[in-house]
C-alpha cells in the first residue's frame, strides 16, 4: 500500500511537470498577441492621443493595420467608450475615430483595441491619471501614485499575474512535496535509500 502512495504521488508530479512546458508556452504566446489561428503580423499598434488623460476626456486613435480607405470598429469598453467606428482620417492609409472616456474611471493603464475590415487587429495602452478638477479658471489633474513605495524592504508587486510563471511554481511544490513524501515513507518502511 505504501508503495502505491508513492507511484500515485510520484506520477501526479511527473504530470504536472509534463504539462507544465506547454501551458507555459502558449500563456507566452498568448503575452506576445500569438494565439491560435493569429499570425504575429495580424496586430498592429494602434495610435492613442493623448497618451494619457483624465477622466472624462475625448480621446482620438488610429491605425495604419487596416489600409488605405477600409474601416475598422474600435473597442474601448474598458474605459467606460463603448464601441466606436474608425474610418479613413486625414492621414494616408490611415483610419481614425474618437471615443470618450467615463467621468467615473480609476487612475490606471487601460487596453483600447480596434478590429480592421481585413481582419488585422490594432491595440494601443490608454493611461488614465486622475480626475480633473477646476481651480482658479484652470483644470488640475490629480495624479495617482507612481512606483514602489521605498520602504527599504525589498520585493514588490506588480497589478499583473504571470500564469506561466504560477504554473511551474506549483509544478515545482507538487514535485518538491512528492519527493519529500516518496522520502519519508520510504525511510519510515525500512527500505534502504
Amino acid at each position: 500500500m505504501r508503495r502505491s502512495t508513492a507511484h500515485v504521488l510520484t506520477a501526479t508530479a511527473l504530470t504536472a511537470a509534463a504539462f507544465a512546458g506547454p501551458v507555459a508556452g502558449a500563456v507566452a504566446a498568448a503575452d506576445l498577441g500569438m494565439a491560435a489561428g493569429f499570425a504575429a503580423g495580424d496586430f498592429a499598434p494602434l495610435e492613442i492621443r493623448p497618451k494619457s488623460v483624465a477622466p472624462g476626456a475625448t480621446v482620438t486613435v488610429d491605425t495604419t493595420a487596416c489600409g488605405p480607405g477600409s474601416r475598422a470598429e474600435g473597442d474601448a469598453t474598458t474605459v467606460g467608450g463603448g464601441r466606436f467606428e474608425l474610418v479613413p482620417g486625414s492621414r494616408k492609409e490611415a483610419v481614425a475615430g474618437q471615443f470618450q472616456v467615463s467621468r467615473h474611471l480609476r487612475p490606471g493603464t487601460y487596453d483600447i483595441g480596434a478590429t480592421c475590415a481585413n481582419g488585422k487587429f490594432a491595440t494601443g495602452d490608454l493611461v488614465v491619471i486622475g480626475e480633473a478638477a477646476a481651480v482658479g479658471g484652470h483644470v488640475v489633474t490629480e495624479r495617482a501614485p507612481q512606483g514602489p513605495v521605498r520602504t527599504g524592504v525589498g520585493g514588490g508587486t506588480t497589478t499583473t499575474t504571470d500564469p506561466a510563471k504560477i504554473a511551474a511554481g506549483v509544478a515545482l511544490l507538487a514535485a518538491a512535496a512528492a519527493g519529500g513524501t516518496w522520502l519519508v515513507r520510504r525511510r519510515a518502511s525500512g527500505t534502504p535509500s
